[in-house]
């Protein structure tokens, strides 16, 4: 209905603005028969948003104190272990020559059950081909630990995308742990970062979700071990610092341009436009350049009957050595869409976006993504009705 009342104001404005146009009419010397095709040009959007207007800092996103951006994924209670965990039949078959508390050496061995964090982005991912690389993400594990003997963590960590699979490949770590037993829990953290581990490269997948399992190895030395408790929660820390190279994002929507021909009010066709232009002038604040292409498609016959393309619609802004922007960029461009356009849309049930996304260089440098960052942006339409009135 939008996009029929669209037509009819067009319709409308070409005879209201016909003078405006420097066509002139006389309607007492219409014949049967009237040919009207004014240009006319619509204003039609302006405006001037930052990111932070868009993306408000929260638990999920998070503005620091120099306005960049991180995204943070939290997971509670990935590990809670107790001294039950450590002993099992086994574990006392490997202690039974052991004369406690005189005692010898050993170890006991808990087992971390597997479990997943869900990114929650399968069906985003599933229309994105490209290469993304993220520069310098974090795991941080925060624990809490009151045994008093010597425990090493063997995290397994697998980033899943489809049928893709990458391994983090951190080595064991060994928990702080109080000294005597009338001490206090130690509670600290450690990190995994690309220092350490395969981090950036999982990441970049990136994955749909992260696979984790693990075991902690409990070192005893004179004594059995008294009762104490391992608890530990997880924190991935994704700082927007990356690079894009051909990033694409392509989906297919039903055709809501298509007139339905059997409606009342269908009389006003879109082969009635000669052409509809879309003029965009915009200064990018952002290190993101952007194309976008829109197809109508016939899924019957499995066929392209027209597309609009709209290439370097916005060109990223410049960068410094670190990634940070030193440079608005400004782009103009016009979208057409023609008779042609307009004539294929009743052929296509379908509509098929494909935006392409690049990063300052074509994906060349690693940029960084802050707050403050703006895009100016003015949209107007140029339109040519093709009106014959019988």
């Amino acid at each position: 209905m939008i996009r029929k009342l669209l037509f009819l104001i067009f319709m409308i404005m070409a005879f209201l603005t016909a003078g405006c146009v420097k066509e002139t009419y006389n309607m007492n010397k219409l014949s049967n028969k009237a040919h009207i095709s004014p240009t006319m040009a619509i204003s039609a959007i302006k405006g001037d948003i930052s990111l932070s207007d868009i993306v408000k800092s929260g638990d999920t996103v998070v503005f620091d104190q120099n306005k960049s951006v991180k995204i943070v994924f939290k997971k509670d209670s990935v590990f809670n272990l107790t001294l039950a965990d450590f002993i099992s039949s086994k574990n006392m078959v490997e202690f039974k020559d052991i004369d406690y508390p005189k005692g010898s050496s050993g170890q006991m061995v808990a087992t971390i059950k597997p479990d997943f964090i869900d990114f929650g982005i399968e069906d985003f991912l599933s229309h994105i081909t490209g290469t993304f690389s993220i520069t310098d993400p974090s795991i941080k594990i925060n624990y809490s630990n009151s045994f008093t003997d010597s425990i090493v963590l063997k995290l397994n960590v697998t980033g899943k995308r489809k049928d893709k699979t990458v391994n983090l490949n951190w080595d064991p770590f060994t928990f702080l742990h109080p000294a005597a037993l009338s001490d206090p829990a130690v509670t600290a953290f450690f990190k995994i970062d690309k220092i350490n581990s395969n981090l950036p490269e999982l990441l970049s997948l990136p994955p749909e979700k992260l696979d984790y399992s693990g075991t902690a190895t409990m070192s005893v030395s004179g004594y059995l071990p008294v009762i104490g408790t391992l608890t530990g929660s997880i924190e991935v820390e994704v700082p927007l610092e990356f690079r894009l190279n051909n990033l694409q994002f392509t989906d297919t929507l039903d055709n809501f341009l298509k007139v339905d021909e059997n409606s009342k009010d269908g009389s006003l066709k879109p082969e009635n436009f000669k052409f509809l232009r879309v003029e965009v002038t915009a200064k990018n604040g952002f290190p993101l350049g952007a194309s976008l292409k829109m197809s109508l498609y016939n899924s019957i016959t499995h066929t392209i009957t027209n597309t609009v393309d709209a290439a370097g619609i916005l060109e990223p802004a410049l960068v410094d050595s670190t990634g940070k922007v030193t440079w608005v960029t400004e782009t103009s461009t016009r979208i057409e869409f023609t008779k042609e356009f307009f004539s294929s849309i009743n052929k296509a049930d379908k509509i098929i976006f494909h935006f392409t996304l690049n990063t300052t260089g074509n994906g060349s440098k690693d940029v960084k993504i802050y707050s403050d960052y703006r895009i100016a942006f003015n949209a107007a339409l140029v339109v040519k009705p093709d009106i014959t009135l019988k």
